[in-house]
């Protein structure tokens, strides 16, 4: 039976942490599909999309403002959209998901009531705690954890974290000794928050910078060893390749002079093999950025956060000692990569302590696979 995968892209903490989750599935030999909210949104309401992330990119404050403006994404599904999804999923018999963003929530329910049947549906949060699109469905629908099974990725009150996202190719962690004297810098899927603040400072500290551009950025020097790196700015999280399934983000590195060539790869983002290999990566605490840090071993440096569920990320980081603040980092440690190294060897310890999420996911659906066969065979 193939596990359904919701994902957003509504930011890609909302949408790589599912590919990464469907290609681990894959290694286990399990049949997934992987389906993005906006799929089953007007084309309209798309653009809506996409002017907003241009706007959140250019202008934090525009961003950090949205937030406190209560939303119902109900208004934005297209209702023949979901009607011929739902009927899609009863003729397949589609019975396990596991969701991403709350905004599948409402899709869920309708499907739950046509069939007249319990799903088998993992809630897997990608924040320390409700972001923004939970708090809005938890508003309209209560008690989902009687209905739902709630996998915290980061750990949740007083729950530490249990389990992990895996990538392909991350074990062994590279060692910190052998690692360049490289900081991997970038905004999150969408490019948000402070970090072109910093890139001098960092410059300043001794570092080479790996920096993520976006959309019309333009690369700066590459005196000291900077580096840049794109994200096709054609590509959306809408889009299916030619197979028809929903791939990661196509990236370039980007060189004046030079076209730009992007690259993906099946099984992870191409930033994942740039963060194997820095010292830190300084962003905004997005749940994604989280998920790669613990995977590849890598510390974070956090920026300003998008909104309190990014602030408890970070809290909650710093309390695990995965990470620090920039600040903090800056003040009280000079910059140095001495207490990078020790959050490094901390990321290492948690890891090997912890199975991975696919590998959890695939016991519990082949004993619930083993279970529906019994029912079917008395």
């Amino acid at each position: 039976m193939t596990v359904t995968i919701l994902c957003s892209g509504f930011g890609l903490g909302f949408y790589t942490p599912g590919l990464l989750v469907e290609a681990g599935l894959g290694r286990k030999g399990i049949p997934t599909e992987v389906l993005v909210f906006e799929n089953v949104m007007g084309d309209a309401q798309r653009g809506r999309v996409d002017h907003s992330r241009r706007a959140y990119h250019d202008d934090f404050s525009v961003a950090l403002m949205s937030q406190r403006i209560p939303q119902d994404i109900r208004k934005s599904i297209d209702p023949e959209q979901v009607s011929r999804l739902l009927q899609q999923w009863q003729a397949e018999g589609r019975r396990h998901f596991i969701c991403l963003s709350g905004h599948w929530i409402y899709v869920l329910e309708l499907y739950r009531e046509q069939i007249g049947e319990a799903l088998d549906v993992d809630l897997l949060y990608l924040d320390a705690i409700d972001s923004p699109s939970w708090k809005n469905v938890k508003r309209r629908i209560d008690k989902l954890e009687e209905r739902y099974n709630e996998v915290w990725l980061f750990g949740h009150d007083e729950q530490p974290m249990n389990t992990y996202v895996d990538i392909a190719g991350s074990d062994p962690v590279q060692p910190y000794a052998e690692r360049e004297k490289r900081l991997l810098v970038h905004g999150g899927g969408w490019g948000m928050g402070t970090y072109r603040e910093h890139l001098d400072h960092l410059h300043n500290a001794g570092y080479a910078l790996d920096i993520v551009l976006y959309e019309g950025d333009v690369p700066g020097d590459t005196e000291q060893g900077q580096r840049y790196h794109r994200m096709d700015p054609e590509w959306r999280t809408w889009q299916h390749n030619s197979e028809g399934r929903h791939t990661f983000p196509p990236f370039a590195e980007v060189i004046p002079g030079e076209p730009e060539q992007y690259q993906l790869h099946a099984d992870y983002h191409m930033l994942c093999e740039i963060e194997r290999r820095v010292k830190a990566i300084v962003s905004k605490p997005g749940g994604g950025t989280l998920a790669d840090s613990f995977a590849s071993g890598t510390p974070i440096i956090f920026l300003d956060p998008f909104g309190e569920h990014e602030q408890r990320n970070a809290e909650r980081w710093e309390q695990y000692g995965y990470g620090i603040t920039y600040d903090r980092w800056m003040s009280e440690y000079g910059g140095e990569t001495d207490i990078l190294e020790q959050l490094h060897h901390n990321l290492l310890t948690a890891r090997q302590k912890l199975s991975p999420y696919p590998e959890q996911y695939a016991a519990r659906y082949t004993q619930s696979i083993q279970q529906l066969a019994g029912e079917a065979g008395q």
